[in-house]
């Protein structure tokens, strides 16, 4: 990537040499023209429509922080744009979140919308995009559905969840057991994720015992866990977030669950914001995940400290995508000298985007337009007195399925 030099006036090196032979030096100090004028001034709107309240709060608000940590190391400016970044709850309401969309959109004027985490808003926004032609780059919602969108300009840098969760089936039936029970909130997000992991250990002879839905949000787990041991099962999978991993995660354990049924499942549930108020209740919990905070590459070293001295806390998985979207969004904007007007030339750009990222090597599949990178087996541990995940086994180069998953 070609490194800018910025000048006094705000322009790239690049754009100084252009407006050079559009009018002359010597007219360049005395009469600037008006679309360089603009195009120097004018700031980079980045609208984040994300889960700011209810029971996924914690994970939009680390989202943006993730986001915003890595525009302050670059000075909240690219290309000599500097960077305005507009927050719009949805509420995990699809009619909420298409509301603050188009706000986002029509009245805001957005060049790049980012976030929406909930399965749910987001392919209620599927539509809207394609009508509007608002360019995207998702750095929430994992549903495998958003990967045959064939929007061109939506883009997704945060995690298609078909192939980790069905990447972890195919592990559990490896090396755990032939036999599970599955559980997950009631919400797209919590059976297509069960879904997925199916697919995996099905495909591999497995066979599924049971599934229970407990309701999202939900504040006691007694009755489904009742269930569980009623079943005895030789292990379970779920996939709960937010509050709900919490909750579930300690009243399993709290049940008397956790030696007799050994748990496994959903990185989601068992990753920087929810491990502390877990605690000692998900050790040993074996789960699948692309990002862990102890990844030893220097790009994951940089952004835990960064996040830390920012925050006093490690950053999660959700604060790994923002932190990547705006790396994304700085190096092809870079790459263009800033001018995202040009839908076409940014799709491009984008999918030319290499990194090394906190989570590993990250590029963008390029039919899909969803992430590249690597899936790792966690299991939860205590290190230097925090309990936190520690990698056991990395599958490389996972990306999106080439087909529509049945």
């Amino acid at each position: 990537m070609e490194k800018h030099n910025i000048t006094q006036s705000g322009l790239t090196r690049r754009g100084f040499i252009k407006g050079v032979g559009a009018v002359g030096a010597a007219s360049l100090f005395g009469g600037m023209p008006p679309a360089v004028l603009a195009q120097s001034r004018q700031p980079l709107k980045i609208g984040a429509l994300n889960s700011y309240s209810k029971v996924f709060a914690a994970l939009g608000n680390a989202n943006v922080r993730g986001m915003n940590l890595y525009f302050n190391e670059i000075g909240n400016t690219i290309a000599g744009r500097k960077i305005e970044v507009i927050r719009e709850d949805d509420e995990i309401n699809p009619q909420v979140g298409l509301q603050k969309l188009r706000k986002l959109v029509q009245s805001d004027n957005c060049d790049i919308i980012t976030g929406i985490q909930a399965s749910n808003v987001a392919m209620a926004a599927v539509q809207y995009l394609r009508q509007s032609g608002a360019f995207m780059l998702c750095s929430g919602a994992g549903l495998v559905d958003l990967a045959f969108t064939g929007l061109p300009y939506f883009f997704r840098c945060s995690v298609d969840t078909y192939p980790l969760h069905s990447t972890m089936g195919e592990w559990v039936y490896d090396n755990v057991t032939k036999e599970i029970v599955l559980s997950a909130s009631d919400f797209a997000g919590g059976r297509g994720s069960l879904k997925e992991f199916k697919a995996g250990f099905t495909g591999r002879g497995g066979k599924i015992i049971k599934e229970i839905y407990p309701p999202l949000g939900n504040n006691d787990f007694s009755p489904y866990l009742a269930d569980i041991r009623n079943i005895d099962p030789p292990a379970t999978f779920s996939f709960y977030a937010g509050t709900d991993a919490v909750r579930f995660v300690k009243q399993y354990d709290e049940y008397g669950l956790k030696k007799a049924v050994p748990m496994t499942g959903s990185g989601f549930m068992l990753d920087s914001d929810t491990l502390p108020a877990q605690g000692a209740s998900a050790l040993g919990v074996r789960n699948a995940l692309h990002y862990a905070d102890t990844l030893d590459n220097e790009a994951n070293k940089k952004f835990v400290a960064g996040y830390r001295e920012a925050h006093n806390e490690y950053p999660s998985v959700y604060s790994e995508y923002g932190y990547v979207a705006a790396r994304v969004i700085h190096a092809a904007l870079e790459a263009i000298d800033g001018d995202a007007s040009d839908k076409e030339k940014l799709r491009k750009a984008m999918l030319e985007v290499k990194l090394a990222a906190p989570r590993g090597p990250f590029s963008f599949n390029p039919k899909s337009q969803g992430p590249v990178h690597n899936i790792y087996i966690r299991e939860v541990a205590e290190i230097d007195g925090r309990i936190t995940n520690k990698v056991i086994h990395t599958v490389e180069n996972i990306t999106d399925p080439a087909e529509r998953p049945a």
